[in-house]
């Protein structure tokens, strides 16, 4: 099945890249013995994860754009794909908030202490993605002119990775609701707040209009990935060197700086997926990893019910929490295989039979609602 020709494979071979690194950075997280964290390898690869969800929702901005191009006169005039879209965005939010009920029952969400709803307001990458997407459809409905969108986004980028200093020294849960507090509160209270992770979605946007509007795509590439890897480079040196944002306590969580390592390595990898995208595009490995990416939801939601709460029991409950590099390995590769077959049938699915596959969606969320509410 080859894949639409409205569609960029490099962009869905990234994003498929992005969640099966996803699933790493969780099974490691949980499974490897705590010395082995303290090692040197275990430092460059937890640096390697920290681009997992850079990309992830970076790629969801570059996925914003490229249907947005396509739909902004529909948008505008209010036409059927712009209840489309906002449904799907719905789904999404609402699948993102069902992840974090503090109780799998109906009955036990009455006897839930006050403190323990707060693991529901959290925001996490779904949530993230959502409300940074009706930002920017907002913006795309107000802005003028589509020339203008990669100059509009880029700024906003920058000013959400420049300000998040400040949104985070702000105590927004005793300003706010704590349902839209959490929305800017730093971790541990948020993992994925909007300051700085939109900035992420933004800069996605910006840069796939831009490439989006260049006449040449090749020597704009070898721009983005020079320019994207020194930059990456520039800004761990300066860490490096000990010159810190002011008002930084940890250069790891919410400086600019380590905002724009991260954001500028993604960018790289950008440009160095298209202008390889010759050499993956028809082959196995490629064809897999571009269903991972288009089905990226399934295998976001189907890997975090196994390693966290597979039959009311995560993975470290099953395999511990003490194991060595090879063994996390093997069970990084099961739970991969097992959500990655799940997926690529439901991707099957879809093309073949989308009434079909909508009906056993139907059928999938009232069993579940079903059993939450006699539970």
């Amino acid at each position: 099945m080859e894949p639409r020709k409205d569609r960029l494979t490099f962009i869905d071979v990234m994003r498929g890249i992005a969640v099966v690194w996803m699933i790493e950075t969780h099974v490691i997280d949980v499974v490897l013995n705590e010395w082995l964290k303290k090692g040197a390898g275990y430092g460059l690869l937890n640096i390697s994860n920290g681009f997992v969800a850079v990309s992830f929702i970076f790629c969801a901005g570059a996925g914003f754009w490229l249907a947005a191009q396509k739909k902004v006169n529909d948008y505008k005039a209010f036409n059927p794909p712009l209840w489309i879209y906002l449904r799907r965005l719905m789904l999404i939010l609402i699948i993102g908030y069902c992840l974090h009920l503090p109780t799998p029952s109906l009955s036990g969400l009455f006897d839930v202490p006050t403190e323990s709803w707060m693991m529901f307001y959290e925001s996490d990458i779904l949530q993230c993605i959502v409300y940074t997407s009706l930002i920017s459809l907002v913006l795309l409905l107000v802005i003028p002119r589509l020339k203008i969108v990669p100059l509009v986004f880029g700024v906003l980028a920058f000013a959400v990775f420049f300000i998040s200093p400040w949104i985070w020294s702000w105590n927004s849960m005793s300003s706010l609701p704590a349902f839209l507090g959490a929305l800017f509160a730093e971790p541990p209270i948020s993992k994925f707040p909007l300051f700085p992770w939109s900035g992420y979605f933004f800069g996605g946007v910006a840069l796939t209009a831009l490439f989006m509007q260049s006449k040449n795509k090749s020597r704009l590439s070898w721009l983005i990935i020079l320019s994207g890897f020194a930059i990456s480079a520039m800004m761990i040196n300066f860490k490096l060197l000990g010159t810190e944002y002011p008002e930084i306590s940890n250069w790891w969580k919410g400086s600019p700086g380590h905002s724009l390592f991260r954001f500028f390595g993604t960018v790289g990898v950008f440009g160095l997926l298209y202008l390889t995208e010759k050499y993956y595009k028809n082959n196995m490995l490629g064809k897999h990893l571009r269903i991972a990416g288009q089905e990226s939801l399934f295998l976001y939601v189907s890997h975090l019910l196994i390693v966290y709460n597979s039959m009311n029991m995560g993975i470290d409950v099953i395999f511990g929490t003490s194991l060595n590099y090879m063994q996390s390995l093997l069970i990084f590769v099961l739970i991969t295989l097992i959500c990655y077959t799940g997926a690529y049938y439901w991707h099957k699915l879809k093309a073949n039979n989308i009434k079909r596959a909508r009906l056993v969606m139907t059928v999938t969320f009232s069993v579940l609602i079903f059993f939450f509410i006699i539970t």
